[in-house]
């Protein structure tokens, strides 16, 4: 990798740190400079703005869920039914607890700056594709004793919404106990 590339990846993991714990309103193109280590005009010779280089961020952050999201299909694969929606369920909360990427994610589902909103409402979207496809594989061989697919998809979507609200403001304790209880009612209700 030459420099050029080195400083780039830089920038955009400083963007992705700063935009993720300071906002996009309050981060500021110099505090990116800053912390990749270079003079405020050279961060432009990579990108024109901030509004683009929140862009890049975006496709950076989208292509690394995205990522994270169909590597559980294999990872999940030789489970049981029960066991690999409990997996991608607890995987995927996780994720948006654990990192800057996740953090970016939380932040900006819930308020993303408004030139921006379309973007995350496709995000949005293409990561509940993913997760819709690896859920109706999960549970293929067991359509007999389970209801609808759409339903069990729909169900499964909102209670990981509400489940990383649980993460993001009660202790690990309190989610893991949260978890545990939904979990039982979740996989109670999917049944027919």
């Amino acid at each position: 990798m030459n420099k050029g590339e080195v400083t780039r990846n830089k920038i955009i993991t400083s963007a992705l740190h700063l935009f993720a714990i300071k906002g996009y309103e309050q981060t500021s193109m110099r505090e990116i400079a800053i912390e990749v280590d270079i003079k405020a005009p050279s961060l432009y010779a990579y990108c024109s703005s901030k509004e683009e280089l929140f862009g890049i961020v975006c496709d950076y952050v989208t292509n690394d869920y995205l990522n994270f999201v169909r590597d559980q299909s294999d990872e999940i694969s030789s489970f049981s039914v029960e066991k690999k929606l409990y997996t991608l369920m607890r995987s995927l909360n996780e994720y948006v607890y654990e990192n800057d990427f996740g953090h970016f994610i939380n932040r900006y589902f819930l308020f993303p700056p408004d030139p921006f909103r379309g973007t995350f409402v496709q995000l949005y979207k293409q990561t509940e594709e993913e997760i819709k496809k690896i859920i109706e594989i999960a549970i293929d061989s067991e359509q007999e004793r389970l209801i609808s697919a759409h339903t069990v998809i729909a169900s499964f979507m909102c209670v990981i919404d509400g489940m990383i609200f649980q993460m993001l403001n009660f202790s690990q304790d309190e989610y893991e106990n949260k978890l545990e209880e939904t979990w039982k009612v979740f996989w109670r209700g999917i049944q027919k």
